[in-house]
């Protein structure tokens, strides 16, 4: 039974409740609200490999796991949680443990190298739930690197959509999935809403894998996790940018954060390594804010908010599970039909590949965490002064940011903006150039391969690109046709 409190106005009436309440969970001597991190305990999730026949995984990997070593299990992951006063997207303090005992109970995707490719570093993606399922946007971008590279990844679901559309997709598999309270009184209504158990189940299943025991059982057999980096895409980004802020530094669970489009504000207090990679699809949204020390804002020209590659990646999950509903409940086809109908212009997204940047930040993270070696510094839009919107060249390409060759290189006509209404407003547009059109901007292939090299070489030179990323761009430019 979760352990009952008084609402909200009655306890920040009495911190002394409060007080005592932490007394009991930590079972220590009492502690001020501003408690430092080490000395709050994070419970691990217990994890139980899901087997149910003739079921399959929501979300499996796009892409062909087998040809890189490694493996894919689902789990269920459960506990008891806790809520936290504070914890919200205002706040840039420290939140505070309300009550605990909230049993939850839901899933979690593990993909694992062969211990002898394993970097070290486990990547945990806060899944996505704006078109009514769980996706791993951010994955989406990066995974080519990922996978590369040797990390461990886990998907989590830790927000009530996600896990409400998995229990109809299959509710063999997920229908005793939870991450409701079951006990809400109407004077805790305000309490209940918002996914509030959802930093303690991202926390806690995060603490399992970390821990990842079990032997040949283990969620990770074979691997030993020494850091890991929360990594989340637009609403999910929001969701980890109040972790940062108010839960993380209550428990340092987590080693790093990389944001995909955007984190907003983050405290400057927290020796943390986090670094936001921003589009320009929604700069003006959004608007700009500070870094500091252990934060970092980089900005990338041309970006929309999912790339044409990262939304290929969603696309083949979305097909082949038909996870993307209507609002008359029938099956979308997938990612890309769902935005469609909103756009002014087809086809829709940049082919600006802003998953470069995305895994140069992983990278410069992991690095960050490792060594100390700050990431490159933040680069942002250039703005306007007094309206604080980005500034533009007379072409209208925005100015400042990271520009990579796709951007100032192209070779196809394309925007980061397409109409107004949401969500092809943030996604863009592009239309490959004809022949002719190539030619007469570069004039010959040569001289467009040495304006790649020389874009691609900087943006390396500078920190925002990785080598091997860079190198497989020219080496594409070169096999190209353009301009011949």
């Amino acid at each position: 039974m979760p352990i009952m409190y008084k609402k909200t106005s009655d306890l920040n009436a009495n911190k002394m409740t409060r007080l005592l309440f932490l007394v009991a969970l930590i079972g220590t001597t009492i502690l001020s609200l501003s408690a430092k991190a080490q000395d709050l305990p994070m419970p691990a999730a217990i994890l139980t490999e899901v087997n149910i026949p003739s079921t399959s995984i929501m979300a499996a990997a796009p892409v062909n796991l087998t040809s890189t070593d490694y493996t894919e299990r689902e789990f269920y992951a459960e506990g008891q949680a806790r809520r936290h006063t504070g914890a919200d997207s205002a706040s840039l303090e420290s939140a505070t443990v309300l009550d605990d005992g909230w049993d939850y109970r839901t899933r979690v995707v593990v993909r694992a190298p062969q211990p002898s490719e394993f970097n070290g570093t486990l990547i945990v993606e806060w899944t996505n739930v704006t078109i009514g399922v769980g996706l791993e946007f951010a994955i989406a971008e990066a995974y080519e690197y990922l996978l590369r590279e040797g990390y461990a990844i886990a998907i989590v679901s830790a927000q009530r959509v996600g896990v409400e559309r998995s229990k109809t997709w299959s509710p063999e598999r997920y229908g005793n999935l939870s991450v409701d309270m079951n006990i809400c009184g109407d004077d805790e209504a305000s309490l209940c809403q918002g996914d509030p158990l959802s930093f303690d189940i991202f926390s806690q299943i995060t603490q399992a894998l970390k821990d990842n025991v079990g032997g040949a059982n283990a969620p990770l057999p074979g691997l030993n996790v020494e850091d890991a980096i929360a990594i989340g895409q637009s609403q999910s980004a929001g969701r980890l940018r109040v972790y940062y802020n108010t839960i993380q530094p209550l428990y340092h669970v987590m080693d790093g954060f990389v944001y995909w489009d955007r984190s907003n504000q983050l405290r400057n207090d927290q020796p943390v390594p986090a670094l936001s990679v921003n589009s320009e699809a929604t700069a003006d949204a959004f608007g700009t804010w500070s870094t500091a020390e252990y934060t970092r804002a980089w900005d990338v020209a041309g970006a929309t908010h999912a790339s044409l590659y990262g939304s290929q990646y969603v696309d083949d999950i979305t097909v082949w599970d038909q996870s993307i509903l209507s609002r008359d409940g029938t099956p979308i086809t997938s990612f890309t039909e769902w935005i469609e109908p909103s756009c002014e212009m087809l086809p829709v997204f940049s082919t600006v590949d802003s998953g470069l940047v995305l895994s140069r930040a992983i990278d410069a993270v992991r690095n960050w965490i490792r060594t100390g070696e700050p990431a490159a510094p933040s680069r942002r839009f250039e703005r306007d002064p007094i309206t604080g919107m980005v500034l533009r060249d007379v072409d209208g390409k925005v100015m400042g940011g990271i520009r990579l060759a796709q951007f100032d290189a192209p070779t196809a006509e394309q925007g980061a903006i397409n109409g107004s209404a949401f969500p092809c407003s943030v996604s863009g547009y592009h239309r490959y150039y004809t022949d002719e059109e190539l030619r007469g901007i570069y004039g010959y292939h040569d001289n467009y391969v040495a304006q790649v090299r020389v874009i691609m070489q900087q943006a390396v030179k500078d920190g925002y690109v990785l080598q091997h990323d860079a190198i497989a761009s020219i080496r594409e430019a070169v096999r190209s046709d353009v301009a011949k």
